[in-house]
């Protein structure tokens, strides 16, 4: 099998994985980030915790802004 090689200026590369649909988005990603299952488990986990310490302190997680999901985010991991 011949071997062809392409000079593709890497913004227009960029430009083709944006144009890409969702699911080939997550092939690209997975190709390039082998861990990209145990990665999106720990994201998952974390969502779950903090929505489950919102819960816990009567917190609507889905009402809050950035900047307050921030500032409560701080205050958690500065607890004593």
């Amino acid at each position: 099998m011949d071997t062809i090689t392409l000079k593709i200026p890497e913004t227009q590369l960029v430009e083709w994985l944006r144009s890409l649909s969702p699911t080939a988005k997550q092939s690209v990603l997975r190709a390039l980030i082998p861990e990209m299952d145990e990665l999106e488990q720990m994201v998952k986990y974390g969502d779950r915790r903090i929505r489950a310490i919102c819960t816990q302190r009567g917190i609507e997680w889905d009402n809050l802004s950035e900047q307050e999901r921030q500032k409560l985010i701080n205050e958690i991991l500065h607890e004593a």
